[in-house]
């Protein structure tokens, strides 16, 4: 069992958050929660995360909120191209309840994993991606993604060998 005060307290901290957050009720962390996936939507990734990073302290004492902030972050790290960063956010919601990690989670982090060339562990995740809620088009995606990854995989143990 993973204690979500820390959990988020570490997060938190790591992304320069202040303490006086921690005074922040519920329904002011599901608000700044809100206000980051609109700014999502609208393509402003850092603003966003500034928002993730203010709603985080205050969802210690519900998980599926804080998962979903976590996991918020990882997004936005990934849509920066802060690959390594979007790693960490999601292994952080990992460590929360692996149980409850999506698909598509799974799929950003190895979609982030190739980009660091990391595609041994992109495939892991590609691959554990596949029974959690995808559909159709994204199963054949993610099949597409291990094709792939496995190729580049081969070329890069190849380099290596040399």
């Amino acid at each position: 069992m993973v204690d979500l005060s820390q959990v988020a307290s570490d997060a938190a901290s790591k992304a320069g958050g202040a303490s006086s957050q921690t005074s922040m009720t519920m329904e002011g962390a599901i608000e700044w929660y809100n206000k980051a996936l609109f700014l999502m939507e609208d393509k402003k990734y850092k603003e966003a995360l500034s928002c993730f990073d203010k709603a985080l302290p205050a969802s210690a004492e519900d998980e599926d909120l804080a998962i979903r902030i976590i996991n918020g972050r990882g997004h936005a790290y990934y849509y920066l191209e802060e690959y390594p960063e979007a790693i960490k956010a999601y292994f952080e919601a990992m460590r929360i309840n692996k149980d409850k990690v999506t698909g598509a989670t799974l799929y950003n982090m190895g979609t982030a994993y190739a980009n660091v060339e990391l595609y041994d562990d992109a495939v892991k995740c590609f691959k554990q991606a596949i029974p959690r809620g995808l559909d159709g088009e994204q199963k054949k995606m993610c099949k597409e993604q291990i094709r792939r990854c496995n190729e580049l995989l081969k070329i890069q143990k190849r380099k290596m060998g040399r």
